[in-house]
C-alpha cells in the first residue's frame, strides 16, 4: 500500500510536539493508532511504555458520525483495516515490553488503564464530536496530575474532511488549549 499523506511528515511533527511536553521515560497512550508510525517514533523518542490502542475497524463497523466526518480510518475496508493492523502489531513486535497493544475500543482500553497512571494521552481515533467527547471523558482521568492530554486534528479546516467535532469537543472540555504543528492540541493536567 502506499504511503499516506500523513506518513509522510505529519507523524513525525506530531511526535516532536509530544516529546517537547513529555520527556524520556514517559508512559502514556495512543489512541487511534493507523499503522503504529507515530508509536514507533514515540518508543523510540525515549517513551518507556505506550499503549497502543485502536479497534482497526473497517467501515462497514464504524459509527454513523465517525464516518460522517470522511475521516478516510472510518471508510476502510477490511483488508486496507487488516494491513494497517498488521503494520501496528509489527511495530509492536519492535519493542517489545515496551508496546502494550490494546485492540479494542477506546472506552474499553481506558478501563485497563489504571486512574493517574500515564504522563501523557494522544487522542487521534474517532474524530466526531460524540467520538472526542467520549475520548475525553475516558482518557482524562488516566493522566497524573502535571501530565499532559492531547490530540490530532483540532482546527483542521481541509475541505475534503468535517473534523468540527474535534474543536467543538476540546474547547468544552477545556478553558485553555495550546496548539502546535500539524493541527495538534495539548492540555496539561
Amino acid at each position: 500500500m502506499k504511503k499516506t499523506d500523513a506518513e509522510m511528515g505529519g507523524p513525525e511533527q506530531r511526535t516532536a510536539a509530544v516529546l517537547r511536553r513529555v520527556g524520556k521515560g514517559a508512559r502514556g497512550a495512543e489512541v487511534g493508532v493507523f499503522r503504529g508510525v507515530m508509536s514507533g517514533l514515540l518508543l523510540r523518542g525515549g517513551f518507556d511504555r505506550l499503549f497502543m490502542v485502536d479497534n482497526w475497524l473497517p467501515a462497514n463497523k464504524q459509527p454513523k458520525a465517525y464516518k460522517d466526518t470522511r475521516d478516510g480510518m472510518s471508510r476502510l475496508s477490511v483488508e486496507e483495516a487488516a494491513y494497517n493492523r498488521a503494520r501496528s502489531y509489527e511495530v509492536a513486535r519492535r519493542f517489545k515490553a515496551k508496546a502494550v497493544v490494546l485492540e479494542m475500543s477506546s472506552a474499553e482500553a481506558a478501563k485497563k488503564i489504571n486512574d493517574g497512571s500515564l504522563d501523557f494521552v494522544f487522542l487521534d481515533a474517532d474524530h466526531s464530536y460524540e467520538g472526542v467527547r467520549a475520548d475525553i471523558e475516558a482518557w482524562l482521568p488516566k493522566v497524573r496530575k502535571g501530565g499532559w492530554i492531547g490530540g490530532h486534528d483540532y482546527g483542521n479546516d481541509h475541505p475534503d474532511y468535517d473534523f468540527t467535532g474535534v474543536k467543538r469537543a476540546v474547547d468544552e472540555a477545556f478553558p485553555d488549549v495550546e496548539t502546535d504543528a500539524n493541527f495538534t492540541w495539548f492540555v496539561r493536567v
